[in-house]
């Protein structure tokens, strides 16, 4: 029942967050529209809670509240599914919620200043002659109204800077979760607008296609307060809809996508950023003049701040995607695959029992080029992990004729390859797909030319369940050196200390040590005393062991 639970997890909560914002809406309008309609009148109210003397919990703050909420239970699933600390997000909330209403407030009161600026009038903005105003504080009491989502936007991406550096957490990734939190709460924080008859646009002649609830309330004929009014309905283009619905696909297509390898870390905050600037700069151009009830735009030059902010983000977005992809060549890997774990093996003697067939390739090769010399087990050993130079260069020092007796050696393997290949060890298929399962991105690192490395793979139907094959050519320097594991692990964009090798040489555990990882040696190891001496961090007997470790 808990597995079932698990696996439906995500849905539940999405059902039932879709189910909640309903009944929110159903509340709002029915309280606001079909009470007063019962009752022969028209009063609109703007409160959830009413105290009376007109003070109470607004249905606005009901509403920014839970579109609140509903951004850190998304990311709170995100941060359990890449296995972060939840903490982490309480401790970000604890402080981003109360900066990003600062600056929300701070960029309306700068843009409001500008404006002012820009019409000459500056003395008689009213932040300037009571400056107690940004802060709220009126002769009624505190009474903060005017917030801008481009400051709380800027704000917080500031400040995480600061945090997840703090927290020792990747920047880009904490964007990506922040930006389809703001999407949704931008998608449900403008129900409030319109429960406040706020963000809307010039008047409309097609109007019939609009729910009964939403063109009631863009009925501006009707006023605040109106008792059985007679005069025609007057329309308005429902913007905050508009705005809502843009922000809802865009959320759609995020979270559709998010979970496959098509966004890397930092394409997602570019995406929220430019599709947020698109969407908002026609709602911008829809709302009317201070002779409506939505209050003027700020202007500027004849554009309003929101415009201009939401033509900078949309560069910024660009900038960030083309700059991380193409100019820095970001190596963060790709956003699903963040926080997860990887699994790198080794390939002969790991994965593939290729012992007696590359046993056989060798003595083939030296019966031919070097027949005064028998190898016995031990000298075949040799073969066996390291590079084919580094092997031959035992045997031959002069480049040109090792050089020859590889390409030969290479030809016969090449050739006994596609007759046959290599088995895989037993229990290598179900450790793979139980692995893919449990959500762990594979690879193979190995000494060998990748062709070869992805031709036995195939030929033992293994090849689907890895992410990224690194072979002898892919690197300049070759086990023990790092740079092969290290080469992995650039191009999954996972973290060092969520990596394993595995491998079934000396040199395999070295190579993990060197590069940082965690190393698991294997039983059947031709070389397994030496590989013992390394000190692997664990030794499996058959390759399922590694289900229980996993």
């Amino acid at each position: 029942m808990k597995n079932s639970y698990k696996k439906y997890e995500k849905y539940i909560i999405g059902l039932g967050m879709i189910l909640f914002f309903m009944l929110l809406v159903f509340l709002a309008t029915y309280n606001q529209f079909d009470r007063a309609k019962a009752a022969g009148t028209w009063r609109a109210t703007y409160l959830a809670v009413n105290f009376g003397d007109g003070n109470g919990i607004a249905w606005y703050a009901i509403f920014i509240m839970t579109g609140v909420i509903y951004a850190v239970i998304l990311g709170y699933l995100e941060f359990k599914r890449a296995k972060i600390n939840p903490d982490i997000l309480w401790d970000g909330l604890l402080y981003t919620l109360p900066l990003a209403i600062i600056g929300a407030r701070l960029w309306y009161v700068f843009a409001d200043i500008l404006k002012s600026m820009s019409l000459g009038q500056l003395q008689n903005n009213a932040f300037i002659r009571d400056p107690l105003l940004i802060f709220g504080i009126t002769n009624q009491g505190l009474q903060l109204q005017g917030l801008a989502i481009h400051g709380a936007i800027v704000v917080t991406v500031v400040f995480l800077i600061f945090f997840t550096r703090w927290k020792k957490i990747s920047y880009w990734y904490v964007l990506d979760v922040v930006g389809p939190g703001f999407m949704i709460g931008q998608a449900i924080g403008r129900w409030g607008n319109f429960i406040n008859r706020e963000l809307y646009g010039p008047v409309m002649n097609f109007y019939q296609w609009m729910p009964n609830f939403i063109r009631e309330r863009m009925d501006f004929a009707l006023g605040d307060t109106m008792v059985n009014t007679s005069q025609p309905p007057v329309y308005h283009h429902p913007v905050f809809l508009y705005e809502s619905s843009w922000n809802l696909i865009g959320l759609i297509v995020i979270i559709s996508l998010r979970h496959k390898r098509i966004f890397k870390v930092g394409d997602i905050i570019s995406f929220y950023l430019v599709w947020y600037g698109i969407g908002r700069i026609p709602v911008e151009l829809l709302r009317i003049s201070e002779s409506g009830l939505s209050g003027e735009p700020l202007a500027v030059g004849g554009l309003s701040i929101s415009i201009l902010t939401s033509i900078g983000l949309i560069l910024t977005g660009v900038a960030i995607f083309l700059l991380r992809r193409f100019y820095f060549k970001s190596k963060d890997g790709y956003y699903t695959d963040y926080g997860k774990e990887a699994i790198l093996f080794d390939l002969d003697g790991t994965l593939l029992d290729t012992k007696e067939f590359i046993f056989e390739i060798v003595v083939e090769t030296f019966k031919k080029y070097k027949p005064e010399v028998k190898l016995t087990e031990k000298d075949l050993l040799g073969f066996f992990g390291p590079t084919l130079e580094e092997s031959f260069s035992k045997y031959e020092e002069n480049k040109e004729k090792r050089d020859e007796m590889i390409r030969y050696f290479r030809k016969i393997n090449d050739k006994k390859h596609h007759q046959q290949g290599p088995k895989a060890f037993p229990h290598a298929k179900e450790t793979l797909i139980e692995l893919k399962k449990r959500g762990y991105v594979l690879g193979v690192v190995s000494s060998k030319r990748s062709e070869f490395v992805k031709l036995g793979l195939n030929q033992n139907e293994l090849l689907e369940y890895f992410d990224v094959i690194i072979g002898m050519e892919e690197v300049n320097q070759h086990k023990p050196h790092p740079e092969p594991i290290l080469a992995a692990i650039d191009v999954l964009g996972i973290s060092k200390n969520n990596t394993t090798y595995i491998g079934d040489h000396p040199n395999d555990i070295l190579a993990a040590k060197n590069a940082g990882v965690e190393s698991i040696g294997v039983a059947w190891s031709s070389h397994y005393e030496d590989l013992l001496g390394q000190k692997p961090d664990a030794v499996i007997e058959t390759l399922d062991n590694l289900l229980h470790l996993f």
